[in-house]
């Protein structure tokens, strides 16, 4: 049987039709389809998703189910089945550009000394109607996905990641238990031995997200995937970090407030509001009821 070069990885939970729409992209990338596995990892106990033959035709496409609850115990399971030398990460809402695959391998072919422990792909945000952002879009499209300088300091999201199969296995995989941050709880272990790269021609599109809830409810899942990770035995030091994280965003939309039009503007400035609200009492949650984040 021919080596596979890459063996691309999609944890799923209920999300049949953009998971449908990923995999389209997929079948659609310049790269061969001999050289590429594709392995679905559904999260959802209550079902898989429905995929048509079609794509077992076209692609080399394996769907299995991980029951443990959360994207990184369904990354580490696609870890175990995946044959490729290479892991090619990616969510199920992502959009993979035709070249994703081809400028990715360029890019390991040129690594003959095997120092690249993960290639970090740029991701670039789309929009519902970019005539009409709702007031979350654009607080998403002044924050989300900065690759480029998040490399530089370590940090690097599974929505466009690579990495040889050895390397993820030599650090033992994810953290299952945690339901956020456990991208950056990787790649900053990997970060200390081995080089990251960005790949600003390696690129999938990920949809802004367009509703308030669930922004929020994504930073929920960070702050507690924060808290788990770095403070959960000094509530002192997590006080301080969301003080900081408060700040910051106060600076952002003010800053905001004297560069960009109104129309921009306040929208922002009652987002980051509502964000702010929300983390606080995800703080108390965790620190005072001793709640666990939930997915």
């Amino acid at each position: 049987m021919k080596e596979l070069f890459f063996s691309v990885i999609i944890p799923t939970y209920k999300d049949q039709i953009r998971l449908i729409t990923c995999l389209e992209a997929l079948i659609n990338q310049n790269l061969p389809i001999d050289q590429f596995e594709v392995i679905v990892v559904n999260n959802d106990p209550e079902g898989e998703p429905t995929v048509d033959d079609n794509f077992y035709k076209q692609l080399q496409l394996t769907v299995i189910t991980e029951l443990k609850p959360g994207s990184y115990a369904a990354r580490n399971l696609g870890i175990k089945h995946a044959r490729g030398k290479v892991l090619a990460f990616t969510d199920s809402d992502c959009l993979p550009e035709r070249d994703w695959l081809e400028n990715a391998k360029i890019h390991f072919q040129k690594d003959i000394s095997k120092n690249i422990g993960i290639l970090a792909g740029d991701v670039h945000l789309f929009y519902k109607d970019v005539e009409k952002l709702t007031p979350t879009e654009i607080f998403e499209s002044f924050t989300a996905f900065r690759i480029s300088s998040q490399v530089a300091n370590g940090y690097c999201v599974t929505a466009n990641w690579f990495s040889y199969k050895e390397i993820i296995e030599e650090f033992g995989g994810f953290n299952s238990e945690l339901k956020s941050n456990g991208d950056n709880e990787l790649s900053l272990r990997i970060f200390k031995k081995y080089k990251i790269v960005y790949g600003a021609d390696v690129v999938v599109k990920h949809p802004a997200r367009h509703e308030l809830k669930d922004l929020l409810n994504k930073f929920r899942r960070v702050t507690g995937g924060t808290y788990v990770r770095k403070y959960k035995n000094n509530s002192l030091a997590f006080m301080k970090h969301l003080l900081d994280f408060t700040f910051g965003l106060i600076k952002l939309a003010t800053k905001k407030l004297f560069t960009i039009s109104l129309r921009k503007s306040i929208p922002l400035l009652q987002v980051c509001g509502a964000i702010i609200i929300h983390v606080w009492k995800e703080y108390f949650s965790l620190v005072f009821l001793h709640a666990e984040t939930k997915r």
